[in-house]
């Protein structure tokens, strides 16, 4: 694929929000952006390399009669949210319908990357005042050995099987043991109808998670691996409900002004790398000798024919790694809310507003498998299920960054849109760029904000390390406010494009990063 081109030879404008990428594949693509929403060439050049898989499939279906069974192969509609920009592969925010086959590489590692959101019965004004003290609590929670979640065997296996679901029906195990105490088993029930796919993903085996479950021994060992933020734009927020803007629905989504609210955004961490490293080189494996393999380097697993066997095998694990992803943002919310109790001097309440995970792939219709690279789902009312959304419409949150609003909105249920929207503000800068900024820009920026790190960078001992700092300041640039667009164009993107409408701003008093 040529890297030279002209935006205007890549897109189309169709009205205010929705902008047709123009391809030599005959794929029906649709980006939603307004015209003041930035839109990269290079990332719709990552995407057209994507595409291609339109004619190296043929390829593969000509030289392997039988490769893809009696489906065939086909990328039948995609559609970019307004945060879309050049990822690893494929584009953060692409929400692609294949037929015939799925792609490990296109969700990437980060497997059931999401977003939790939970409100809080603290008062803005009771907190802010301790915020200092609660820094530091928070350090010692996620960095410096304090997590204290014990997992038994049974749980673990539980987790990575049935997600949240079967966590609860091993809750017993270690009840009002460590951070367990702040599990509440009546609520925690309530809330699975508040997660995506309720929180669980039913998983033929454990993949090559055996030693995983195995290795905690004593029923109440401590996990290493559960409560890890992870790093890139993973984080915990601590944030104010700072205006309603839909009242109705933010009742009944329990969310008032001036509450204090935790947002979660975090993934698998090590379990989803071991499975996306694995059936990558699995799909590399099944191509064809003698064929040359396709120069954009994706690799797919069919999903009908001989080989559909790997593809099963793929979508087990994946759903290993996704049922970990719901169980390690359910703990980490519970850490922050320890932390918060611990600095107020009483138990905290909170009820959880949604957790939506973006990366993702799962059947929609009859050799239809969906994926989602960044992009959240915006479910809109759906009156013949039992759900608590079936009349508003389900909860989308989208952050910004970490010096900027978040929005929580509802969805309308836009088949257009894939029924999809941003999974936050998408980046302006690469991370090598933003690292590379002013430093006045970047001490500015960073100036404001309250960001609680695995180091304190005020600690004597630390001040006395220059390479530990250059570190520090390094992994704050690539997440700096100036490295993405600003929140509001795209949320009214968003909004404008009858994909999802907003019901609340939020705003940041603290936010822990990896």
């Amino acid at each position: 694929m040529a890297h030279k081109a002209r935006l205007e030879d890549l897109i189309e404008r169709i009205d205010d929000t929705q902008v047709r990428v123009k391809n030599p594949y005959g794929v029906p693509v649709t980006l939603l952006a307004r015209p003041d929403v930035p839109v990269e060439v290079d990332g719709l050049l990552e995407l057209l390399d994507f595409l291609s898989l339109t004619e190296s499939n043929a390829r593969l279906a000509a030289a392997s009669p039988g490769f893809f069974g009696d489906q065939g192969a086909a990328i039948e509609r995609v559609v970019l949210t307004p945060d879309f920009h050049k990822g690893a592969g494929i584009p953060v925010g692409t929400v692609a319908a294949a037929r015939g086959f799925v792609v490990p590489a296109a969700i990437g590692n980060d497997i059931c990357c999401g977003m939790r959101l939970l409100v809080t019965d603290l008062p803005r004004e009771k907190l802010v005042p301790k915020l200092p003290e609660l820094m530091q609590r928070l350090r010692g929670i996620f960095f410096l050995g304090e997590r204290d979640i014990p997992m038994s065997p049974r749980q673990r296996e539980a987790l990575l099987r049935e997600g949240l679901p079967g966590l609860h029906e091993t809750r017993d195990d270690n009840a009002a043991t460590g951070l367990w105490r702040y599990y509440d088993p009546s609520s925690q029930a309530g809330d699975l109808a508040r997660v995506h796919f309720g929180g669980g993903l039913s998983a033929d085996g454990l993949f090559a998670f055996g030693d995983y479950v195995r290795s905690s021994g004593a029923s109440d060992a401590r996990d290493p691996q559960i409560g890890s933020v992870g790093g890139g734009n993973h984080f915990v927020e601590v944030q104010t409900v700072e205006e309603i803007l839909d009242g109705a629905t933010a009742h009944a989504f329990g969310v008032q002004r001036d509450q204090i609210a935790i947002m979660v955004h975090s993934g698998s961490v090590a379990l989803g790398h071991a499975v996306g490293g694995h059936f990558v080189d699995r799909a590399r494996g099944l191509y064809p000798r003698g064929l040359a393999h396709p120069e954009h380097g994706f690799h797919v697993l069919p999903t009908d024919g001989p080989n559909a066997a790997e593809s099963r095998r793929y979508l087990s694990a994946m759903r290993n790694a996704a049922n970990f992803a719901f169980g390690n943002r359910l703990f980490l919310g519970l850490m922050a809310l320890r932390a918060l109790s611990e600095v107020v001097g009483q138990r905290v309440g909170s009820r959880l507003v949604y957790d939506a995970p973006h990366n993702l792939i799962w059947p929609v219709d009859s050799g239809v498998h969906l994926h989602r690279k960044g992009a959240c789902p915006a479910l809109g009312p759906e009156p013949e299920q039992a759900s608590p959304f079936r009349y508003s419409g389900h909860p989308v949150i989208i952050p910004g960054s970490m010096g900027d609003a978040s929005y929580l909105l509802v969805g309308q249920g836009n088949d257009a849109a894939l029924h999809s929207a941003c999974h936050g503000a998408g980046r302006s800068l690469t991370r090598g760029q933003a690292t590379h900024v002013a430093e006045d820009t970047y001490r500015r920026a960073l100036l404001p904000l309250r960001v609680v790190t695995p180091i304190d960078p005020e600690s004597p001992q630390v001040r006395l390390r220059r390479d530990i700092l250059q570190k520090h300041h390094q992994r704050l640039k690539e997440e700096a406010p100036y490295a993405y667009k600003p929140v509001t164009p795209v949320v009214e993107t968003v909004e404008q494009a009858g994909v999802a409408s907003r019901v609340a701003r939020l705003w940041p008093l603290l936010t822990v990063k990896g």
